[in-house]
């Protein structure tokens, strides 16, 4: 299986980018292609177990469940149940930590997963066509909330 972690040190206060990354129906927003999440069956986004449905441009729907959800280590931890992509039984890790020295976020986002096709360059496109331009819109998102 795959492994693909990306990291990136953003420009906003860590506490501001945890408080996104926690909210489970709010962090999708980051996603490339991203429309629309709702959670199933009256959940709240700070429920281990929550389902999540995200709609994406093109049809795509996918649902992911909440496995763990840290503030102590701010740490979210999910996994995707249902959708037609490119990326299958995926599991997602996304930590933000604090720089000492300014406060602002440091986010580590890796994922595993198996692959249809070519696991390489499926690899290549998590890291350079997920992972890189969602983190780029969570710094973006969190800068425009302040």
């Amino acid at each position: 299986m795959p492994y693909v972690p990306y990291s990136k040190l953003l420009d906003a206060p860590a506490a501001k980018v945890w408080a996104r990354v926690r909210a489970f129906d709010v962090f999708p927003q980051c996603i490339p292609g991203f429309i629309a999440c709702e959670l199933k069956e009256g959940a709240r986004p700070d429920q281990v177990g929550a389902v999540r449905v995200i709609t994406q441009t093109g049809g795509l729907v996918v649902e992911e469940v909440l496995l763990e959800l840290s503030d102590h280590n701010c740490r979210v931890c999910f996994t995707m149940t249902k959708g037609d992509t490119s990326v299958l039984d995926t599991y997602s890790r996304v930590t933000v930590h604090e720089d000492a020295a300014d406060g602002r976020a440091f986010v580590e986002w890796s994922m595993r997963f198996d692959a249809k096709g070519d696991r390489a360059a499926v690899a290549a496109w998590v890291r350079n066509d997920f992972l890189r331009p969602a983190l780029d819109k969570l710094e973006q998102l969190v800068r425009a909330d302040a």
